[in-house]
């Protein structure tokens, strides 16, 4: 919210805006309810995740070893309580075909370098990795940085992360800084970036094609690495299998993304996904990290209709708005 838009809504130059979901912020609108200032939030269809461009990092241990270093749960801090929680996939939570356990929990999604509670066992992993990976102190490899974008370092959920991840790394002989960049997400379109926190916006369809698949033409594709892999398929047998040329289960990534997308049968599209965000988590090119809600808050005196929205499912006409 800030003080810039708390003085616009009480002035009325503005009637509704969207601040982020912080502590503070909640508490300064609750401070302005007597005053008819309202707010409202509504889960996200979109999440929050960090990607490593294979482009960048072409070993895959490598890669394994920077997402040991990272506990997702830190993310969830910067926001007021029970608004941000960790996810499993590569997909918002809120999706139909989000992997969730008969609960309604989420399905852990089964790969080692996401679970861990200590520091210690963080570097037990990125120690193992480095070993795989054949790699030690002073290797070029093991010089990376870490992107925040916008442009201040520390006004993001996933800094934390960030931090805490680089100083684990550090204690194992990488050499990592955490930068921040206004032009970050301009970057991204051109590949040129190492590894980065954003967050994807997404649609009430979970079709995985436009981000993940080796034949979709969106920019998005080059953060991966993909055109890396596919110019050099010597250099990138492991991740050029996985994308073309895998025969367990049902297929490659390329097959799975374009058979999911060709029925209409939810649950077969279901199973689909999950084996292909399994892929993906494979490949080590990006954590999925947290789910969080949208802070909304508007004037009650000139804004009405909005007091009745009271339900979770995003997919629903009135789009997930909770009072």
């Amino acid at each position: 919210l800030g003080d810039v838009y708390k003085r616009q809504l009480q002035s009325g130059a503005v009637d509704f805006v969207t601040p982020q979901f912080t502590k503070a912020n909640v508490e300064r609108l609750d401070g302005m309810k007597e005053k008819g200032f309202n707010k409202l939030s509504a889960w996200q269809l979109g999440y929050g995740y960090v990607g490593i461009n294979a482009g960048k990092v072409p070993n895959a241990n490598v890669r394994r070893a920077i997402m040991s270093a990272m506990q997702a749960s830190l993310a969830t801090e910067y926001y007021s309580a029970g608004t941000c929680e960790v996810i499993d996939w590569p997909m918002s939570k809120m999706s139909w075909a989000y992997p969730k356990e008969a609960n309604g929990s989420s399905k852990p999604n089964g790969h080692d370098y996401t679970m861990w509670t200590t520091k210690e066992q963080a570097i037990a992993k990125v120690k193992k990795y480095m070993q795989l990976a054949n790699v030690s102190k002073g290797d070029s490899q093991l010089k990376i940085r870490f992107t925040i974008a916008g442009a201040s370092i520390t006004e993001h959920p996933t800094y934390s992360v960030f931090k805490q991840a680089a100083e684990i790394l550090n204690s194992c002989d990488w050499e990592v800084e955490v930068k921040a960049d206004s032009q970050a997400l301009t970057k991204l379109s051109t590949g040129s970036l190492e590894v980065w926190a954003a967050a994807w916006g997404s649609t009430i369809d979970p079709d995985m094609y436009q981000v993940y698949s080796p034949y979709s033409t969106a920019t998005s594709v080059k953060a991966w690495g993909y055109q890396q892999i596919l110019s050099n398929s010597t250099q990138y047998s492991y991740e050029y299998d996985i994308l073309f040329n895998r025969t367990e289960g049902n297929g490659s990534l390329a097959d799975i993304i374009d058979e999911a997308r060709s029925t209409n049968d939810r649950e077969k599209r279901k199973a689909l996904y999950q084996e292909a965000m399994g892929l993906v988590l494979d490949l080590a090119i990006e954590l999925p990290v947290y789910q969080r809600q949208t802070l909304y808050a508007y004037n009650s005196k000139t804004i009405a209709g909005f007091a009745n929205c009271i339900v979770n499912d995003p997919t629903s006409e009135n789009n997930g708005l909770v009072n």
